[in-house]
């Protein structure tokens, strides 16, 4: 071929190539995404370590099920089956092309996929990219050749739909290899539902020599959408995982244990979205009873793959979360044993030792009718909602004032905690000591924190548990121990540390109660509610009880004017009990109460004036108080609707924040609990700040802007921390 208008013969084959993969955006994509993800791999020292982790983590978030196949001739192609190998070797090949490319070994793998199917684009694409990557214009064999495999891509382009098709499911399966992430998780998704759409176009016999295909994207559409599901809503999950499944569950080509792994993976995608088509989505066209159970779906599942032990913990943790009775608490904790006695569950066995505990936990309160009894109950307040001179009960409040009210003028907190709720976190006197089923829940917590690596979720339930008992001590200890690991403090799908601390300030003020209400331990209290606020604004878990108790708390305090030593100290605690008071009444549901916090002008002003009033007081609680109001701001994108400091500016703001974090940072090198490296490089920094100064060298007002930059990006990374979505912990595999 010769030149065209004065381009030599290899410009052009790299802009017919080029041309090509744009015309396909979902390959052109993919492609740029592979570069970013290998470059930045290639600048890691531990970058073939990181390599590893990537490859398991598409085998861990898939189902793990027996390796052994039953040799048929009408099973379907598996995963390990050609089709798979194909996309695995094409991956490959691309791996070693892009970053720093390695063409020998490129070539070794695109000949393994060219070899099994000649006309498979994506393995003629990166022939055509390795052949001109490593000639030059005067290397003709090399064009020449080149240029013939063009031509037998641009044909296969023409030839059949079909084969393009077959090119997005390879593509849409590549997203999935890497290291799961919400955008590759969602493309792939994306993808996979655009070749289902377009398969309307083709007739049934049409698509008979791709039919095996076909069976293979439907069943990793629907696992990528059970993926998905962890930390992100999609609406169209449910209606398509649940029509895939039923269509799917009567093919007689798919091995029953791949049915069940269907049914498994619906039923995740049911218990995490169901909940959200009523809260997130007007779904008035949909009835949910459309939709399976996620109970039937395990029970299908047990039933088409009963040897499997996974399958059972996944249905004895769902079937112990919705029974009510208790044959069916029984009937949860006889799957968890047997799941425990299942091959190769030794790495899970605290898991289920914490769901058997639960379990009990729960016949012990149906079985022991034990005594509830209500923290409220201790709090005397004077009546003011039917006095004359002061508000009625439920009285709506749009804008507070700004300057201290008598308490008489102040609406008393009128929204109780619904019943659930409270059967739920308060707890229940135990009458008989020796229930066997109570005697059981400990001993299940006892053995999961000898053995297990999540000790913070089964030390709060033991604590609950002493508490039950009136060993408050020993509870305590419990907590003390649970503040000292790592998911105390972190983004989790449990969101321990939301549960932990507000679990703390109930504990603390059974404790303070006992005695009688005093102000100092009202503040520490009022801390760890605080707290369980501040990590609810990055997990997916809302409390309901820290905002019901802390406005409790604050209108206690607001009673006795005696326990503030200034009027600035009580309009802090006024202003506070309004925020709270206005987002709890605003609120519809229980767990919108953290969203309506910034939802109106007047509760931004309040938070502003209560920050800048934590920072200028600056006692004891006050800048982990300041830092949490922040948090709540900076989640919902009020940051720049916030007036704080003298001159009202981004600059005042962010200094009070920072101000705010170090002083966190300070507080939490000292403190017994678990210590996020973030706090520890924040210390780190603060510390080398007041080097720098001491040095006064002349160029200390760039060194100091440069740390100044570095801690902020340390404090947003506290604020905002991460979690990877679609990634199934191993004890959630099945």
């Amino acid at each position: 071929m010769t030149a065209e208008c004065g381009k030599s013969r290899l410009e052009v084959a790299k802009e017919r190539l080029q041309a090509i993969s744009s015309a396909f955006n979902f390959h052109h994509s993919f492609i740029e995404i592979l570069k970013t993800v290998i470059g930045v791999e290639s600048e890691s020292e531990n970058s073939d370590e990181e390599s590893g982790n990537e490859d398991s983590t598409k085998e861990d978030a898939n189902i793990n099920l027996s390796d052994n196949e039953p040799e048929t001739d009408k099973a379907v192609i598996s995963m390990d089956g050609i089709a798979n190998k194909v996309c695995l070797h094409n991956f490959e090949t691309l791996q070693y092309m892009m970053g720093r490319p390695e063409f020998k070994v490129a070539r070794k793998y695109n000949a393994k996929a060219l070899d099994i199917v000649p006309d498979n684009f994506n393995a003629l694409w990166n022939n055509v990219y390795i052949l001109i990557s490593q000639c030059d214009s005067s290397d003709d064999d090399t064009l020449t050749e080149a240029e013939k495999v063009l031509h037998r891509l641009e044909t296969v382009i023409a030839k059949d739909k079909k084969l393009m098709l077959i090119a997005k499911a390879e593509v849409a399966s590549m997203h999935t290899i890497l290291k799961a992430n919400l955008d590759r998780l969602l493309s792939s998704v994306t993808l996979y539902e655009e070749i289902l759409d377009e398969l309307q176009e083709f007739s049934k016999q049409s698509l008979s020599d791709i039919e095996n295909l076909v069976l293979i994207w439907k069943q990793d559409l629907v696992q990528n959408y059970a993926r998905l599901t962890y930390g992100h809503k999609h609406e169209r999950a449910i209606a398509m995982a649940s029509d895939i499944v039923k269509e799917l569950d009567h093919h007689p080509t798919i091995f029953d244990k791949d049915k069940a792994r269907l049914w498994v993976n619906l039923a995740v995608i049911i218990q995490h979205c169901v909940p959200r088509y009523e809260r997130q989505f007007d779904y008035s066209n949909i009835e949910l009873s459309e939709f399976p159970t996620s109970e039937h779906c395990y029970r299908k599942a047990m039933k088409l793959d009963p040897e499997n032990p996974r399958i059972f913990m996944q249905a004895g943790r769902e079937q112990r979360k919705r029974a009510k009775t208790v044959p069916g608490l029984e009937e949860a904790v006889e799957w968890l044993e047997k799941a425990m006695e299942g091959e190769g569950m030794e790495t899970v066995k605290e898991y289920l030792l914490h769901h058997i505990g639960l379990a009990n936990q729960s016949l012990w309160q149906l079985t022991d009718n034990p005594e509830y009894r209500n923290i409220e109950d201790d709090y005397k307040f004077r009546k003011n909602s039917h006095n004359d001179n002061g508000p009625r009960l439920g009285s709506r409040v749009i804008k507070p004032p700004n300057h201290p009210l008598d308490f008489i003028q102040i609406p008393p907190p009128y929204k109780k905690l619904h019943k659930s709720t409270q059967w739920r976190f308060f707890n229940p006197i135990v009458r008989d000591i020796n229930n066997r089923y109570y005697l059981r829940a400990i001993q299940c917590f006892e053995e999961a924190i000898r053995i297990g690596l999540e000790k913070c979720l089964y030390l709060t339930h033991l604590a609950r548990l002493r508490s039950s008992a009136l060993d408050l001590v020993k509870a305590g200890e419990c907590l003390l121990e649970a503040e000292k690991e790592v998911l105390s403090d972190m983004v989790s799908p449990d969101a321990v540390g939301v549960s932990l601390y507000e679990y703390i300030g109930y504990h603390e003020e059974t404790l303070m109660m006992q005695k009688g209400f005093e102000h100092k331990h009202a503040e520490k209290i009022k801390s760890f509610y605080r707290e369980s606020i501040r990590q609810s604004t990055h997990n997916s878990w809302k409390p309901v009880v820290a905002f019901h108790h802390l406005l409790r708390i604050l209108y206690k305090q607001l009673e006795d004017e005696r326990g503030f030593d200034c009027d600035r100290d009580r309009m802090i605690a006024q202003d506070e009990y309004f925020l709270l008071y206005m987002a709890i009444q605003e609120a519809k549901d229980p767990r919108d109460i953290l969203q309506t916090l910034t939802t109106t002008a007047p509760k931004i002003d309040l938070i502003s004036r209560l920050i800048q009033a934590f920072h200028e007081r600056n006692e004891e609680f006050d800048a982990e108080a300041g830092f949490t109001y922040f948090s709540v701001l900076a989640v919902f994108r009020k940051m720049k609707k916030i007036k704080i400091g003298a001159e009202n500016n981004d600059v005042e703001t962010k200094r009070i924040l920072l101000e705010l974090a170090e002083r966190v940072a300070r507080q939490r090198i000292e403190q017994p609990r678990y210590l996020r490296k973030e706090y520890r490089i924040l210390y780190e920094l603060i510390g080398e700040e007041a080097h720098q100064r001491e040095l006064n060298s002349s160029s200390l007002d760039c060194k100091l802007a440069k740390l100044q930059e570095m801690k902020m990006k340390i404090v947003m990374t506290i604020i905002f921390p991460t979690m990877t979505v679609g990634c199934i912990r191993s004890m959630e595999q099945c």
